[in-house]
């Protein structure tokens, strides 16, 4: 009866890490889109349209993104990662990112995360800009393509569920995992 009822309780803090998790995730995405999409409205309107005006292929569209959205989420998650163990939203939620041996990650760690862990945003934009903008044709030629990042994403998700919370696919292939982090003490009052 103890057993079961431990077993149980582990099974609920794996599933509450996972939920931290996916929250964190998502307040880093939400923080990111807001400042990077900010540039990017802010650049249009000074530049009245340029460069955007003058994108004529998907291709150009795509370098665009790689180079304004994708690489500063990049670098956002390797250097959060590496240098503090944790993004505003892990450190929103208190989690923090370690080697299996709970040491910090290294770079070649932080790189490898990120671009297991992007690889469906990375491809959906591909998908959707490369070779001509969905947007800009009648009926995309690759639709079915889509299917491939939505399936990644599903099993980032069941694979974090399965490990419960610590490990998603991008932990396993980098060789981290993802726990509480310690909350910090508060100071006690001189008056005590």
């Amino acid at each position: 009866m103890i057993r079961k009822r431990i077993n149980f309780q582990e099974k609920g803090k794996g599933m509450l890490l996972s939920i931290r998790r996916l929250l964190a995730y998502g307040v880093d995405f939400v923080l990111l889109a807001m400042v990077l999409i900010g540039l990017q409205a802010s650049v249009y309107a000074m530049m009245s349209g340029f460069p955007f005006d003058r994108f004529d292929h998907g291709y150009e569209i795509e370098w665009w993104v790689l180079a304004t959205m994708s690489l500063p989420v990049w670098l956002y998650f390797i250097l959060c990662e590496r240098l503090f163990q944790k993004t505003v939203g892990k450190k929103l939620l208190a989690l923090k990112v370690t080697d299996r041996t709970g040491s910090n990650i290294n770079v070649a760690q932080a790189l490898a995360r990120t671009a297991v862990r992007l690889l469906p945003w990375e491809l959906t934009h591909a998908i959707v800009l490369v070779p001509e903008p969905w947007w800009s044709v009648e009926e995309p030629g690759n639709l079915y393509l889509i299917y491939i990042p939505n399936a990644l994403l599903l099993l980032y998700i069941a694979a974090l569920f399965w490990n419960r919370g610590a490990k998603s696919i991008h932990d396993g292939l980098a060789g981290t995992r993802v726990t509480r982090a310690k909350q910090a003490t508060p100071p006690q009052s001189f008056a005590e």
